[in-house]
């Protein structure tokens, strides 16, 4: 595997510096191309071990750094809570998150066909979302849900119901690690509805960050339109669990149980993204809780794969 980094990236749309850094296999392809958003607090680095590991499996991985939601933004005088609180409800981040990764599959595309180590080497026909907790909110965003208004600031016309259709073509399914159901600071009930693509959600019973918690990611599930959607739920797994930068400079929060519900999450992602990017019939039917029970390790003793 050869990591490529973009660290000075500019959308000239919005102006919004967006860097990206690429996990590729060292020879061949085209390969199926994954774009990874962190949660708040995070950075291109937050997902690291996930985004290594599905690269050694085929996967062109390009994990964006959200600028106005990363590590620095939410170290910003000290004040982490009242930032994390800040940053999810801040209507140029949460409107320009999506905006983020479009602008990643458009280098891509770029790259494919002028950069001289990327050159013919991505299926940009093939191309899905990864996310983890504001990272979630991202993908479920470009893969068609639309974000509620009530809570922006500063706020958006007309102040209520939804927000604006943020999706992007491309994308042809996602991966949710901590889905949001209906509530403060991203959605109302009326957001699932224009939810279309294949979705894969992972949670678990013991996570929980600000106002959403283990009942509240399970409802994003029942109103998730049927069709291609899968929730996985983990006994004991917590919020910070789901976020791997094993590997790289930089370490996440800590997480008494991310070395047992890593392996689960790894399994069952890379299953989704081999049955819907690669058309991989075998994957899809391992997409069980008898299929993913040999991964489960330590504290991670249960699982539960729901689909429909």
């Amino acid at each position: 595997m050869e990591i490529i980094e973009f660290p000075n990236l500019i959308d000239a749309a919005s102006g919004r510096k967006v860097p990206v850094k690429a996990f590729v296999p060292v020879e061949g392809g085209p390969f199926p191309v994954v774009i990874v958003s962190h949660g708040a607090g995070g950075n291109w680095d937050a997902n690291f071990a996930q985004a290594r590991h599905l690269s050694s499996h085929g996967y062109a991985v390009f994990a964006v750094e959200h600028i106005g939601s990363n590590t620095e933004a939410l170290e910003r005088s000290m004040r982490f809570i009242a930032n994390l609180k800040a940053i999810t409800k801040d209507a140029g981040e949460v409107l320009g998150r999506p905006k983020d990764i479009s602008f990643a599959i458009d280098r891509a595309d770029e790259w494919n066909k002028t950069n001289d180590k990327l050159r013919g080497r991505l299926d940009m026909k093939h191309v899905g979302v990864l996310g983890h907790s504001f990272g979630a909110y991202t993908t479920l965003v470009v893969a068609g849900m639309r974000p509620a208004l009530k809570w922006l600031k500063p706020a958006v016309a007309p102040g209520q119901g939804l927000g604006p259709d943020l999706r992007d073509n491309r994308v042809i399914c996602g991966v949710a690690l901590s889905p949001q159901g209906p509530g403060e600071p991203f959605f109302i009930e009326a957001s699932y509805a224009s939810l279309k693509i294949p979705l894969l959600g992972i949670t678990g019973s013991k996570d929980k960050q600000l106002n959403a918690g283990p009942e509240n990611r399970r409802r994003a599930f029942e109103l998730w339109p049927p069709g291609d959607k899968y929730l996985i739920w983990l006994a004991n797994a917590d919020h910070l669990s789901f976020s791997d930068a094993t590997g790289s400079r930089r370490h996440m929060l800590p997480s008494l149980v991310r070395g047992d519900v890593q392996p689960v999450v790894r399994a069952a992602t890379l299953l989704f993204f081999n049955a819907y990017l690669k058309r991989d019939a075998n994957a899809q039917k391992s997409l069980t809780t008898t299929g993913l029970k040999p991964y489960l390790r330590g504290a991670v003793n249960t699982i539960e794969v729901l689909n429909k």
